[in-house]
């Protein structure tokens, strides 16, 4: 992620302007712009269906992704227990092998 843009102190009486140009904020706010792009959470819950496979899917919906987290909503707590448990570390790595662009730090999986 590109660096953050200094802000211009509080009571500054310096000789150079306080304004910004477009020059100077144009390539770091593309820059962000190309990030969110590759980042489309459509994918990640696509390849999460596709992970699960065609019947395990009916039981578990992945319903969003921000901030490398994954929710996942679960028909039932049992199958709810067996996928935090034992499946969760299975299914991360498939993610991060199936989709290298995004980050994935844990999945969320709740009752619903």
């Amino acid at each position: 992620m590109s660096p953050r843009i200094k802000r211009i102190p509080y009571g500054y009486d310096g000789p150079l302007p306080t304004g910004r140009t477009i020059k100077r904020l144009l390539p770091k706010l593309m820059e962000k712009i190309d990030e969110t792009q590759q980042q489309q959470p459509n994918v990640v819950l696509q390849t999460f269906q596709q992970i699960l496979g065609a019947e395990l899917s009916k039981i578990a919906l992945a319903k969003s992704y921000s901030d490398g987290v994954l929710y996942v909503l679960v028909k039932n707590s049992t199958f709810l227990s067996v996928l935090h448990s034992h499946e969760k570390g299975r299914l991360l790595s498939q993610l991060r092998e199936k989709c290298p662009r995004h980050r994935f730090d844990n999945i969320v999986f709740r009752v619903g």
